[in-house]
Formats: structure tokens, C-alpha cells, sequence
């Protein structure tokens, strides 16, 4: 193989490494968009008893379709409306 081949073989190679570094950026910057993460400006969901940042959500215990874990015993609900968000205090 000469050098100028070599060199153009390298080229190409970089080039590719670039572009599927952009395509990687753009993927990330887009997805950050949709889920409503932007940095600073990230959504923060306020906590339903004092309006503080939540940290977890909650069942409510007002799924008239609420499930039981055989296990533990404690009540659930696939129906994630009922799960109300509370901050570390709630």
C-alpha cells in the first residue's frame, strides 16, 4: 500500500469516526428534548402536599382495581394515575 493511499484510508476512517460522534450528539440532545431534561432548565414535579420537589410518588389506595402483592401483602395499582408525587418528607 503507498502512502497517499494510506493516508486517504485514514482519512476516511476518521471522518466516519466524526460523523458517527455527531450522529451520537444529535441522538442525545434530541432524546434530553422529548424527555424534558435540558440542563438547567429540567422539569422539576412538585411534591402534592407542601409543593416542594418530589422525590418519589405515592399510591393514592383509590384503584378500584388495586392489586396485591402475594408476597409482602401491600396494595398496588397498574394504573399509574394513581401515584401521586411527594417530596422526601411525604
Amino acid at each position: 500500500m503507498s502512502s497517499s493511499s494510506l493516508a486517504i484510508l485514514i482519512m476516511l476512517i476518521t471522518l466516519i469516526h466524526v460523523a458517527a460522534f455527531v450522529v451520537m450528539i444529535v441522538i442525545r440532545i434530541r432524546r434530553n428534548e422529548v424527555e424534558g431534561t435540558r440542563g438547567d432548565s429540567a422539569l422539576i414535579t412538585p411534591c402534592v402536599v407542601c409543593g416542594e420537589p418530589a422525590t418519589h410518588r405515592s399510591y393514592d389506595g383509590l384503584d378500584p382495581d388495586e392489586q396485591r402483592d402475594p408476597h409482602t401483602g401491600r396494595s398496588y395499582s397498574t394504573d399509574l394515575t394513581h401515584y401521586q408525587p411527594l417530596c422526601a418528607a411525604h
